[in-house]
């Protein structure tokens, strides 16, 4: 009994201090929160109705145009899937394909195919070219792995010739030396054997004095 009567004198003290904040606030002409709260929301409501919508933002041409693949490309994809769904039912309901409606062209689907082969036309003599000029640029490349190769040899060949030209160089500066020394010793000899003629005459002079002598 004492625990309840304890609650119920909280209850009605919590009671009459809100009651007696109430009456201040209006004593003090504040407004309660939650007449602010409305009026704050009433206000930011006016505020964004009168603010001016945003302006769209202008796309360059490259994102246009990757926005007008990305759609076709879904487009594309959304009619297969459905001829593909049509077929599959058409087989489940029917037993054939022979018995699928026949649809009217589409001239957007009609153009857009026929662009769709102009690209894989261009596509593929893009291809053939490229493949034209890897062929070229291997022969190319191999002319000039043979061009280097000869270059290489020619420049050895040509110091192997420079070292004969400087060694038959050597070999003619010595048959030089050696001639020049033979045709020395050729004028001695000469000199010499012109004395030896010399002295041998006079030898055979005095021989032949000395024998006439003799006989007398």
């Amino acid at each position: 009994m004492n625990m309840l009567g304890r609650l119920r004198s909280l209850l009605r003290r919590k009671k009459g201090e809100g009651r007696e904040s109430r009456e201040r606030q209006t004593q003090a002409g504040l407004q309660p929160p939650c007449k602010r709260s409305r009026k704050k929301w009433s206000r930011r409501w006016y505020r964004t109705s009168k603010e001016p919508p945003p302006t769209p933002t202008r796309l360059s041409k490259r994102q246009v145009k990757q926005k007008v693949e990305s759609l076709t490309t879904q487009l594309q994809v959304m009619t297969a899937q459905r001829d593909d769904l049509r077929d599959h039912l058409i087989l489940v309901t029917e037993g054939s394909l022979d018995n699928r409606p026949y649809h009217r062209p589409n001239p957007f689907y009609e153009k857009l195919k026929m662009e769709h082969q102009q690209v894989m036309s261009d596509l593929q003599n893009f291809e053939n070219e490229n493949l034209e000029a890897s062929q070229k640029l291997s022969e190319l490349t191999k002319e000039k792995v043979f061009l280097c190769d000869l270059q290489s040899r020619l420049l050895m060949e040509q110091r192997e010739l420079k070292k004969k030209l400087d060694m038959l160089r050597q070999e003619k500066e010595n048959l030089l030396e050696d001639w020049v020394l033979l045709k020395h010793h050729l004028g001695f000899l000469q000199v010499l054997s012109k004395d030896q003629e010399e002295t041998s005459d006079l030898q055979n002079q005095q021989e032949q004095y000395f024998w006439e002598v003799s006989l007398l």
